[in-house]
């Protein structure tokens, strides 16, 4: 397998600074209005540091931004030295009900952005990287909705009633 040339080395990350994001997770999919109802993906961001924060990205601002990393860093790269095997990101989709398609891209996109945070120090410090995972003042206006996907798991527990016993009148014994 050729895992290890993709992680980073130990003393690779601890030189990174601490505002760095090394985790992302979509938290959930929020429908927004406008000249066409669209949906965005609510992103929880964890830094090197330790702190957190929600983002809000459009599908098309994923694509925008693998297609200049492609452009700089892909296999076809002519420009830059450095080359590496991005992650792969589907194309988007022209037809079909829009949350579907959100709620189906939503495992693609974690994949994604877990392989991409995975990739070297040299990508991680990149300026496009680094603007699709800073908190923007857009970021901290908006208020989310739901937060599915951050909620810890939970299992359904079947409740048992204490019974209660029946006291049967017939059957106790009777003073005569």
């Amino acid at each position: 397998m050729s895992l290890p040339r993709q992680l980073r080395e130990k003393s690779d990350f601890d030189q990174l600074p601490d505002d760095v994001p090394v985790s992302a997770n979509i938290a959930d999919i929020e429908e927004k209005k406008g000249f066409t109802n669209y949906y965005m993906f609510v992103i929880e961001v964890k830094l090197k540091g330790g702190g957190r924060y929600l983002i809000f990205r459009r599908y098309r601002q994923f694509y925008a931004l693998h297609a200049k990393l492609e452009e700089r860093y892909g296999a076809e790269s002519k420009d830059s030295p450095f080359t590496c095997t991005l992650p792969v990101l589907p194309g988007k989709v022209y037809v079909g009900a829009k949350k579907e398609i959100a709620e189906n891209r939503i495992p693609i996109l974690n994949v994604y952005m877990k392989n991409l945070l995975c990739l070297p120090v040299w990508v991680l410090m990149d300026e496009e990287v680094r603007l699709f995972f800073y908190h923007s003042t857009f970021d901290s206006e908006q208020v989310p909705h739901r937060l599915r996907r951050l909620r810890p798991r939970t299992r359904r527990v079947k409740s048992i009633s204490p019974q209660v016993p029946i006291f049967d009148r017939l059957a106790a014994p009777r003073a005569e």
